[in-house]
């Protein structure tokens, strides 16, 4: 099948009112799913219940993953050396490090397969068997932590993270609740969710730690048990076709990195990469420049940190949820762009409440970029799998993550504004991109294709 085929059968205007894949048939041979959704029927009886759920699984998701920052950094600071912050005599330091990107490695495999594999097997069944490993995972960690047994202690945070992939599934459950919930809302509270975590995680962490290092691990692993009933009694078994692949075929041929290979998501997988890039530069980084630039102490950071969370997390939950289907999601994406780009590269240029009023401003375009983005995604190509896909998006982030850890971390020897104005380089990059997937959807389809309001 040719690529101007595909690009056809996937335009947003057949797209946008289909809550489940269209037929293999009309992808391209690697990218045929081994099942066909066979209900066209609404899938959730109460889906503002379901909407909730999944919001509760982001928020826990992420909220794990932010868990230890307060928990871990006393321990391998400390001056009392134990088997645990010196293991087998290495430095701290680079055991901190190790502990900390134990998840987000997880993280990274979780959301290639487990997406896909709910496109596969159905969300239910891939979504409690992850949420119950995550409990399984939150418990060893504390096991661990307690035992002083470092080595068991990252394991247990890898597998935590591999479970932690599972966002890719909510993301998945919020498309699929179009047209019964418009699209862009539930996308905008997912997202709200997800940005809520980063703020609910350092606070369990850091209040809990008090009567135990293991504490904040059970509680994590408790707040497993409500999601796990929720999703049992309200997600439905879904009918699928019978798969003719075992499960490690499946995982090799459907999972999400097989979509790299797709030509039609060749700039949405640069767009997504290139704005992690430049978005984690900002989240790693303006803490390191505040130290640098503005005198901050921890206590400093984490103020301006919960301000900055919590305006992403109402324009997410409010004026995106409710407003934002009345822009176009490709063009409200470049608006959010061309601001956050402008915010971080002015950023380092300031001091004082001007500096901090930029920083905490910048959850605006935040909060917008991560709703219309996802939406676009989930319109335009749901015909590739609604796991597949935020499985790839969800991944691609954590690749932007690393690559700008690493990065970011040299060019910072220069000073941590300059890694900024990098970061906001790394954002309008990404600006270009979109403008390229724009202009790609003109020609393929002669109109704006795109154009259909981004609620539907």
């Amino acid at each position: 099948m040719s690529n101007s085929t595909v690009e056809t059968e996937l335009a947003p205007t057949e797209m946008v009112n289909a809550s489940y894949p269209e037929p293999a048939a009309q992808l391209s041979h690697e990218q045929q799913p081994e099942h066909i959704q066979l209900s066209t029927q609404p899938q959730y009886q109460h889906p503002q219940l379901v909407l909730l759920t999944i919001c509760l699984i982001a928020l826990f998701s992420v909220a794990g993953l932010a868990l230890p920052y307060p928990i871990l950094a006393p321990i391998f600071a400390s001056s009392e050396l134990t088997s645990f912050n010196h293991w087998l005599g290495l430095d701290p330091t680079l055991l901190f490090g190790i502990a900390l990107a134990a998840s987000p490695l997880g993280i990274l495999i979780g959301s290639a397969v487990l997406g896909a594999m709910s496109d596969i097997y159905g969300r239910r069944p891939v979504l409690l068997g992850s949420l119950l490993l995550a409990l399984v995972g939150y418990a060893l960690s504390a096991l661990a932590i307690a035992a002083e047994q470092y080595l068991w202690f990252v394991l247990a945070r890898f597998l935590t993270g591999i479970c932690e992939g599972a966002i890719s599934i909510a993301r998945a459950i919020a498309a699929d609740l179009h047209p019964q919930i418009q699209r862009n809302k539930a996308i905008a509270w997912v997202n709200s969710a997800l940005h809520g975590g980063w703020l609910v995680g350092p606070l369990i962490g850091g209040f809990t730690v008090v009567y135990g290092t293991d504490v904040p691990f059970w509680v994590a692993a408790a707040a497993m048990l409500p999601c796990l009933v929720l999703v049992y009694f309200l997600l439905p078994a879904t009918q699928l076709q019978p798969n003719r692949l075992s499960l490690w075929q499946n995982l090799a041929a459907n999972n999400s990195l097989q979509l790299l290979r797709e030509p039609l998501l060749k700039w949405v997988v640069l767009i997504q990469l290139s704005y992690t890039i430049g978005l984690n530069a900002f989240y790693e980084f303006y803490p390191l420049w505040l130290v640098e630039a503005e005198q901050f102490n921890s206590t400093d950071i984490g103020l301006i940190t919960a301000a900055l969370c919590l305006l992403m997390v109402t324009v997410s939950a409010g004026p995106m949820s409710f407003w934002s289907h009345k822009v176009s999601a490709l063009q409200g994406s470049l608006l959010a762009i061309a601001l956050l780009g402008f915010l971080v590269l002015l950023l380092p240029q300031l001091s004082q409440w001007p500096a901090w009023a930029v920083l905490v401003l910048c959850g605006v375009p935040i909060g917008m970029m991560s709703t219309w983005f996802n939406v676009y995604c989930a319109n335009k190509y749901a015909a590739l799998g609604q796991g597949r896909l935020m499985g790839l998006l969800t991944l691609l982030m954590c690749a932007g993550n690393i690559i700008i850890a690493l990065g970011g971390s040299v060019i910072a020897l220069w000073g941590s504004g300059w890694t900024l104005i990098v970061g906001a380089l790394w954002i309008w990059l990404a600006g270009w991109f979109i403008w390229q997937e724009r202009r790609r959807d003109l020609h393929s389809s002669g109109k704006n294709t795109e154009g259909v309001p981004c609620g539907q």
